[in-house]
């Protein structure tokens, strides 16, 4: 009798599993059309951390109302996106990087996971600072040229922090901002004054809070991209543009410095851009055509001239003959 309740039991708990299972099913197959075609207008967009505040107020409304398409967003360091890519964590219609190298990691895997990119727009790093640092009168001196703004970044005390150069772009240039120093100014100590090691713990942050923590005043300034700091209403200090990686003619002086990373990649200074491509783990397809065609028509570059970001003319890297016809036709 015992081994007969035993097995009635099994049952029963089987056959509610299994009616559980059939009405969830009923559930999904009832649900309205139209949540089924908000799901198909969504595009998922994996973009450079230094882009979230510009993404979010900015892109995605402008995007949205121009297409109706749902702009899905998630920023973090493009070289931590990329690898992310590489071990199927994340599977964006659309990578968003503050430098090509990342996108080329996903080019050069073996099978490829993207096969172009395309520059859209140029930056410039700057020193984004608390207003309410007490620092501040130095800091708005040197933004005024009327003291060394590496002086400042030295002062005792002075709280200084900057993102992963194996994680992030943004990183690495400020590593070769701070070595282009040593050779402008004729310091050849600059660089260890200001950052230390190339990755000293103490300085290093997350580029998804770094500039939270600045405007909640935990720290005095950060390595920032000229278009973060007007995004988010920060004072800057413009570096010269023999070192601040925002101009081209500089470009065979900026390959004067270089930061290595841990496999022992070697990356040489030059302009920073903004590219982007479609990789293999896209979905939405044709959502994410209409937004690569987006940000290089007028109206994006319109709109990234407004949040400090300058438009360059779009070049194509990696394999031209992969790009969707739709976008080439925007280019050529």
């Amino acid at each position: 009798m015992f081994k007969v309740v035993i097995k009635d039991q099994i049952n029963i708990n089987t056959i509610l599993i299994l009616s559980t299972i059939f009405l969830f099913a009923l559930i999904l197959l009832s649900l309205p059309e139209s949540e089924a075609a908000d799901n198909a207008r969504d595009v998922l967009v994996m973009y450079a951390g230094s882009l979230v505040k510009i993404f979010e107020n900015d892109i995605v409304p402008s995007f949205s109302n121009q297409t109706g398409l749902n702009l899905v967003g998630e920023g973090k360091g493009s070289v931590q996106i990329s690898n992310m890519i590489l071990d199927g964590f994340r599977r964006p219609d659309v990578f968003l990087s503050a430098d090509t190298l990342p996108i080329e990691k996903l080019i050069n895997h073996n099978p490829p996971l993207a096969h172009w990119f395309v520059n859209f727009a140029s930056g410039e790093i700057v020193i984004a600072y608390n207003p309410n640092s007490p620092f501040a009168y130095d800091l708005q001196r040197a933004s005024k040229g009327e003291i060394p703004w590496y002086q400042v970044l030295e002062e005792k005390g002075f709280k200084f922090r900057r993102t992963d150069p194996e994680l992030d772009p943004k990183g690495y240039y400020t590593i070769i901002v701070a070595k282009l120093a040593n050779l402008y100014y004729n310091d050849s100590a600059i660089k260890d004054r200001i950052l230390g090691e190339d990755r000293n713990k103490e300085q290093i942050f997350p580029e998804e809070i770094l500039k939270s923590i600045l405007e909640s005043g935990q720290i005095d300034a950060v390595a920032a991209y000229k278009h973060e700091a007007i995004a988010r209403g920060l004072p800057y200090i413009t570096l010269p543009s023999q070192i601040n990686l925002g101009d081209p003619r500089y470009s065979s002086f900026y390959n004067q410095a270089s930061y290595t990373e841990g496999m022992n990649n070697t990356i040489h200074g030059k302009p920073i851009l903004f590219s982007y491509t479609i990789p293999d783990t896209v979905r939405n397809i044709n959502g994410a055509i209409s937004f690569a065609k987006y940000l290089i028509s007028p109206a994006g570059k319109a709109l990234l001239t407004s949040v400090g970001l300058n438009p360059v003319k779009p070049i194509v890297g990696g394999d031209s003959k992969t790009l969707q016809p739709e976008i080439k036709a925007l280019i050529q």
